[in-house]
């Protein structure tokens, strides 16, 4: 085989015309007057759509090329747009073919302005993009794929962390009520490392709940008043015994000039420096730990403070730097078998300040210390007053000694611990071992208060409330929940079974002491008020026998108008078209026969979720024949399931009220003639 020299073909021999050029482009063009007829279209888009140019020109308008559903958008949205601005770039459109299949194509339309003789045209390019859909397609499968992986791994974190609680707040409480008996030095310290074990075990727990909620993205930021001297405070209190079993030095450096009283989120602040302060203690063995505190900048409304934790510990590895802030993962092997750890504190604190929009920064040198630092804007409070300590009187003593307690569980060993705590306390208590039981207790004996546990078999804490607050009792009781779950997690369903408040497992002595004297000393938690959704007054309010019946009493619609549907829209949007008009017409048909059979399928599975995407995608349809009438029937039901009325007339009238009325608008739409109608609008 031979190659020809480049250089011995002879200048000016090689020529393509524009024609050839035009016609075996790429991409596909196509060219059309203002009423959208074809005069000219090129070879590569006629072998796309398998025609001929006899077929095409002069014979098809343009938006044929396209599904009924572009074409209705060609001419309420993108013709109009063209016609605005003269062009329009990469909308994506269903290409028609003549076997009626269709291919993506990606368009892009210009205005040819009229000259001389010529009137005004435009041209479009046409870009088959069924590889990039493909793609496309196959990225999303990835996402997808990736998102759910990430959410399993999250599901399998929140799962295990609830599961390793349980037995936890058995030790923990066990721990707690051993180490208040009499024991001996040895005995004594037996207990302190089982709780000091105990504790770290459930940081561990509570870093792989922070971590899953992070990752299903149910995490968010708060905002409430705190002092940031108190809160910087209390950590140096916290962590001065710690320091001190080291013999280094905790210091806190605080600019004069920052305010104490600011606004944001105290929790997340407190758990990001807990975790550096807490780190910059263990990696160091002499010298000092800092916390520094500055005040960077004034905004209009809000204030950047800088936060620094500083150590002349062990350093990092200027190659591991990045790797510290990956999950379970730590500068070193050998660190992780000196220190222990997870490697999880740095990968919650990062992605806490995320929320922030901030990023924690490091610098290290090996062998001489660590700086992490990082800044946020918070508001500045100038109204802020301190919050006091609650505590417990004698006439709080007083209360609890004339109280009754029902402890709820199904787990033996919680029940013992909680009833030595209540014993301790001198309250009245008594125990059951299941939702049941707990029902059968109450219809004999009052109860005050009752520690529920959320999660038994058969009947849970949620069924379980709702039984007692359908109960007639003289006195309703005061319902606390107990659960591994976080109460953000779990806030809705609580209130909407009847709970007052949570107390999340294990839980501290002390925590649980405060609420239980708030509430059964508090007379306004003494009194049964209005629970969500035990009392169906509020949702029968939203049953309309009147408008029902006039949704029954309907007349027939004639030329598109009734009190259900009106397609006044789609006449002014066909440009009074008769052959526009009834595409519009037939296609809303066939998408109202399908809503309809979706909502009933959403009905017959109590569905919220269905409803919710049957209400989305069929908003343009609802807005384009002004079926007003028809979405607030949906978004009736809707409300109507979600509040789990699931089993009343209400939501059976509600649900015929709007079959009704989608069968109303449906053989009104089968009535309707475009040519009738504008030829009386005519």
């Amino acid at each position: 085989m031979s190659i020809t020299n480049k250089h011995s073909i002879p200048k000016g021999k090689v020529t393509e015309t524009a024609e050839e050029l035009y016609e075996n482009s790429p991409c596909g063009y196509v060219s059309f007057l203002t009423d959208g007829t074809i005069y000219n279209i090129n070879r590569t888009l006629l072998s796309w759509l398998n025609s001929t140019k006899e077929e095409i020109i002069y014979v098809k308008k343009f938006p044929d090329l396209f599904k009924i559903g572009g074409q209705i958008f060609f001419e309420t949205h993108f013709f109009p747009l063209i016609r605005m601005q003269g062009f329009i770039q990469e909308i994506n459109f269903d290409i028609v073919k003549k076997d009626r299949s269709s291919f993506p194509g990606l368009i892009n339309v210009n205005e040819i302005p009229a000259k001389g003789k010529n009137p005004l045209t435009y041209r479009a390019t046409i870009f088959d993009i069924t590889d990039r859909k493909k793609y496309e397609k196959e990225l999303m499968a990835a996402k997808k794929k990736a998102e759910e992986d990430s959410h399993a791994k999250a599901e399998f974190l929140s799962t295990i962390s609830h599961e390793i609680r349980t037995p936890l707040h058995a030790i923990l409480g066990i721990g707690n009520l051993l180490s208040k008996t009499h024991l001996n030095e040895d005995q004594k310290e037996y207990a302190r490392i089982l709780l000091l074990s105990s504790e770290n075990l459930l940081g561990l727990v509570n870093n792989l709940l922070d971590l899953s909620k992070i990752e299903a993205e149910k995490v968010e930021l708060e905002k409430r008043d705190f002092n940031i001297k108190n809160m910087v405070k209390m950590l140096q209190q916290t962590f001065r015994v710690k320091a001190a079993e080291k013999n280094i030095d905790l210091l806190v450096e605080m600019d004069e000039n920052v305010p104490q009283e600011l606004s944001g989120d105290p929790i997340k602040l407190s758990q990001i420096l807990t975790n550096l302060i807490g780190n910059a203690i263990k990696f160091t063995k002499k010298g000092s730990v800092s916390i520094i505190i500055e005040h960077l900048e004034t905004g209009s409304n809000e204030s950047l403070f800088g936060f620094k934790v500083c150590d002349t510990g062990m350093g990092i590895p200027q190659d591991k730097l990045e790797a510290i802030f990956q999950e379970f993962s730590q500068a070193s092997y050998d660190v992780n078998l000196e220190y222990g750890g997870t490697g999880l504190g740095l990968t919650i604190s990062q992605k806490l300040l995320h929320l922030h929009k901030s990023e924690m920064k490091v610098q290290s040198i090996e062998g001489q210390g660590s700086e992490f630092s990082f800044e946020i804007w918070y508001e500045v409070n100038e109204n802020y007053s301190c919050p006091k300590d609650k505590k417990i009187s004698t006439e709080d003593r007083k209360i609890l000694e004339s109280s009754r307690v029902l402890v709820v569980d199904d787990n033996p060993a919680n029940i013992y611990i909680t009833a030595q705590f209540l014993n301790d306390w001198k309250l009245e208590n008594e125990s059951a071992k299941s939702g049941f039981e707990a029902i059968e207790m109450l219809r004999k004996k009052d109860f005050d208060l009752i520690l529920l546990d959320l999660h038994m078999p058969k009947l849970n804490g949620y069924k379980t409330a709702k039984e007692i607050r359908a109960l007639k009792l003289k006195k309703q009781p005061i319902l606390i929940a107990l659960s591994a779950s976080e109460r953000g997690e779990i806030n809705y369903k609580l209130k909407k079974a009847g709970f007052q408040d949570h107390v999340p497992k294990p839980f501290q002595p002390e925590k649980l002491l405060e609420m239980l004297v708030h509430y059964l000393h508090n007379p306004d938690h003494q009194e049964m008020k209005k629970y969500p959704l035990t009392n169906l007054e509020s949702v029968e309010e939203m049953v309309d026998e009147k408008e029902i019946q006039a949704v029954k009493n309907t007349s027939q619609p004639q030329l598109g108008q009734s009190p259900s549907f009106n397609v006044s829209k789609f006449v002014k949007m066909s440009n009074h078209n008769a052959l526009y008009l009834d595409k519009f017409i037939k296609s809303t048909l066939d998408a109202l026969v399908t809503y309809e059979q979706e909502f009933l399928d959403a009905v017959k599975a109590n569905s919220t979720e269905m409803l919710g995407d049957l209400i989305h995608k069929s908003t343009m349809s609802m807005f384009y024949i002004q079926a007003d009438n028809l979405s607030k029937l949906m978004e009736e039901v809707r409300i109507l399931i979600e509040k789990d009325v699931t089993a009343t007339e209400i939501l059976q009238k509600k649900s015929k009220a709007c079959t009704a009325e989608f069968k109303k608008i449906i053989e009104g739409l089968k009535k309707l003639k475009a040519g009738e109608i504008l030829a009386i609008l005519d």
